[in-house]
């Protein structure tokens, strides 16, 4: 009886993120360690490490900012850094001029900032432990009348779309060619549940998909008198409308007022 033996790349699914792949050919001590460690465990700690020494920053960061006012906040920049704006991340970027872990506290004094703008940020943070302390600190820095305005994946249109015959309403949100590519990951879906567990997962980069009725609903919660679902270039105040038009077809946004 011959033996056929199995290579590791035939063990995996050809989808995102291909873990699997990424340990079998990795050499010396970075396969080592994948292979003591399953990287869905060891990317979220490679991640939180060295924000410990972030949040150590942080009083500084904050004395910096202890008599600021009138502020524009761009909480979660990466790229997207604007002119003009207090453009926060835990990573370098061009633009992003504030370097700190914005998820359970914020470096600005009471009521100084004029608006926070929020784009597909909010759905990386917990929502048992850092929601909580993130709204609560977004409601303290505004104004009166101030506006946060959050934009995230909208988890209801995906399911929607999930549960309708066929793959073109899926299509039109997660934009995929005629072979199911996803072009963001460089993925090919096999099934739609495949694309679900992509979209709210990512990785373990995602802690919790969003849709209007629980965003709206946590957001009142926490403190915020006027909430209201907007679109893509409608804003309640014009300097927040900063939105990317190419991330609207998935998005759903909202402005909550103080």
């Amino acid at each position: 009886m011959s033996v056929v033996r199995i290579l590791p790349e035939a063990l995996q699914l050809d989808i995102y993120p291909q873990y699997g792949l990424t340990t079998a050919r990795s050499r010396g001590l970075k396969k080592v360690v994948l292979e003591s460690m399953p990287r869905h465990t060891l990317e979220p700690l490679r991640f939180e490490l060295p924000l410990i020494l972030l949040r150590w920053a942080g009083i500084g960061v904050r004395r910096r900012y202890r008599s600021s006012d009138n502020l524009l906040v761009n909480l979660g920049a990466g790229a997207q850094g604007r002119p003009g704006y207090v453009n926060v991340d835990v990573r370098r970027a061009p633009l992003v001029n504030c370097l700190y872990d914005c998820r359970k506290s914020l470096p600005f004094p009471d009521a100084s900032v004029r608006g926070i703008f929020c784009e597909h940020f909010f759905e990386h943070i917990d929502y048992t432990e850092e929601v909580p302390y993130f709204l609560s600190e977004c409601w303290r820095v505004l104004k009166d009348q101030a506006v946060l305005r959050l934009i995230v994946p909208d988890a209801g249109r995906y399911l929607q779309a999930f549960c309708n015959e066929g793959w073109e309403e899926l299509a039109q949100i997660r934009p995929l060619d005629a072979e199911r590519t996803d072009r963001y990951f460089r993925c090919q879906y096999n099934t739609k549940m495949e694309l679900i567990n992509v979209v709210f997962r990512q990785g373990a980069e995602h802690k919790f998909a969003w849709d209007w009725e629980t965003l709206r609903f946590v957001l009142l919660r926490y403190g915020f008198s006027k909430v209201t679902r907007q679109e893509c270039g409608r804003a309640l105040m014009p300097e927040l409308c900063l939105d990317q038009v190419a991330r609207s077809c998935e998005s759903l946004y909202v402005d909550a007022q103080k």
